[in-house]
């Protein structure tokens, strides 16, 4: 063998000596960095030394999967998890929110937010984090009140025959009871949401209260029985064609002339049309002894006649002095 060949054969061991050292001291790594994927020999000793070896930049809120301290291994996978904006609402106020966790639960914890056992958050707190998805924490809370409220009385009504239709008589007045109630009030971020009555007492049972309504509808009159369609209690007084009156003089458009149209004359009675339809056909009954203004027909109105108030024509200005104003009893007739 010549000098030249053992040079040659040396330079070879030495070389495949020194591939074989650099197998056996480098690492094989692959590194996952969003939809890049690329793989990499190290003599690196922990993830983060070949972070920076290989000139890979990290943001404040990335992640490497394994974290930076962990020692470099053959055939290892290093993934990193890029940061993504979210918008977070934790009772009413939205942040946007840098974050690489995985989850909403790590998300959260990492901003440090507790959560009360009946706090509402959507989505899930095992769903993914995804770009640009909204995560709302709503804050749940309850307060035990106690309240009194009104209970109505009931109404009862009772027929009378020796009374007129549309006479009512309250013959003992009912009162209102009370009732306690203790109720559970749920609040979501501060503002109520729901009310539960969990306990109810009554402290003071309502009393009713008793109506008479007249069922009479015959009223006997000098003229024989005629039949009546309701009674009114009413204020009565009266009226005649004078200026004093009606503020036309004889010769005045409209001089003794009713609402309706027609002439007045005795027996005419102006009405509120709201209370009493004009043409309606009246009895009007004294309730004082005195004579009974008797038979009667709504034709004509008055500026201060509203109510149940009704003016009666008499045909003398005397009359109407003397008349004054008087309560009566009107009965609209079939």
């Amino acid at each position: 063998m010549n000098k030249k060949y053992i040079v040659i054969l040396t330079v070879a061991v030495l070389v495949i000596t020194g591939v074989g050292a650099f197998s056996a001291l480098a690492k094989g790594v692959t590194i996952v960095d969003g939809g890049k994927v690329v793989q990499v020999m190290s003599f690196d000793s922990c993830v983060g030394e070949l972070i920076k070896d290989k000139g890979i930049v990290l943001g404040e809120h990335d992640r490497v999967i394994p974290g930076p301290e962990a020692l470099l291994e053959d055939r290892m996978e290093i993934v990193i998890k890029r940061a993504v904006e979210v918008c977070l609402t934790v009772r009413g106020q939205q942040t946007t929110v840098l974050t690489s966790a995985d989850t909403v639960s790590q998300m959260l914890d990492e901003e440090g937010i507790e959560l009360g056992k009946e706090d509402i958050i959507r989505p899930g707190l095992d769903e993914p984090v995804t770009p640009g998805m909204g995560i709302s924490v709503v804050r749940v809370s309850h307060r035990l009140e106690t309240v009194e409220r009104e209970l109505p009385f009931k109404t009862i009504v009772r027929t009378n025959d020796e009374a007129y239709k549309g006479i009512e008589k309250v013959v003992s007045k009912g009162s209102s009871g009370a009732l306690k109630e203790t109720v559970w009030i749920t609040y979501h971020d501060g503002q109520e949401e729901n009310r539960e009555v969990v306990e109810q007492e009554v402290v003071k049972e309502p009393v009713d209260q008793v109506v008479e309504k007249g069922t009479k509808d015959i009223l006997l009159t000098s003229r024989g029985a005629v039949r009546v369609k309701k009674a009114i209690y009413m204020t009565s007084t009266a009226y005649d064609a004078t200026f004093e009156s009606t503020g036309k003089h004889p010769g005045d458009p409209g001089y003794g002339i009713t609402r309706s149209g027609t002439k007045v004359r005795p027996g005419v009675v102006a009405v509120d049309p709201k209370v009493i339809p004009l043409g309606s056909k009246l009895y009007v009954k004294s309730l004082d002894g005195r004579p009974d203004y008797g038979f009667a027909s709504a034709e004509d109105t008055g500026g201060a006649i509203k109510g149940n108030k009704i003016d009666l024509y008499f045909e003398s200005p005397y009359d109407v002095q003397k008349y004054g104003k008087r309560k009566v009893l009107v009965y609209i007739l079939e």
